[in-house]
């Protein structure tokens, strides 16, 4: 299953841009349905394309779970600092890495951990370590779908084909356990066959 990108935009979307975030389920919204009380968890792109959309979007109310993407100048958006923006035109790979980034930065809850920036935190004590990437790929996951397959992983977040012989999954999994137990969260991962479940 892929993870949702919630773009709001009052325009045709790029085909450059849909095509470049193909890997996700892409849910196309108008300004007007941006929630500035819930706002929507996970990933949210705002494309700004003209002074008109601008008038149209609080960005003072935006978390940092939205990333701006305009060609307009960055006083007439009137943003807070914490807001990721993205100035066009300008080369694809950049506009690229720039989202990647972005997507792979977004803060994820679950209980009493938080996700930041490969750094896992238990939000209860404070203590906190660092994941590597494919740990960070493999809880966060888990932490959104809530249960999955060890072939999932292996085929879509670590790229492992099925008919492959390999303990890497396995190793992933019992750093990413050691280190939430040297935080002492109360999240835990089980193993049921071949399903992985997150679960307190």
């Amino acid at each position: 299953m892929k993870d949702k990108l919630y773009i709001f935009s009052n325009n045709k979307i790029n085909n450059f841009l849909t095509k470049l975030l193909s890997n996700y389920e892409l849910i196309f919204l108008k300004f007007e349905e941006i929630d500035y009380t819930e706002q929507y968890k996970g990933a949210n792109i705002v494309i700004v394309n003209c002074d008109e959309d601008a008038k149209k979007v609080n960005f003072k109310n935006l978390n940092k779970n939205y990333l701006i993407i305009t060609n307009l100048n960055n006083e007439k958006l009137n943003l807070s600092k914490n807001i990721d923006l993205l100035n066009a035109p300008i080369p694809k790979n950049n506009i690229k890495n720039k989202i990647e980034n972005f997507l792979q930065n977004i803060k994820v809850h679950f209980f009493d951990i938080s996700i930041e920036n490969e750094k896992l935190t238990n939000l209860k004590n404070k203590s906190f370590c660092y994941l590597t990437k494919a740990e960070l790929e493999i809880l966060t996951f888990l932490i959104r779908e809530k249960e999955t397959t060890k072939n999932f992983i292996k085929e879509n977040i670590l790229k492992i084909k099925s008919n492959v012989e390999t303990n890497s999954l396995e190793s992933h999994l019992t750093r990413i356990r050691k280190k939430m137990n040297e935080i002492e969260t109360i999240v835990k991962i089980q193993t049921k066959n071949d399903r992985l479940i997150i679960t307190t």
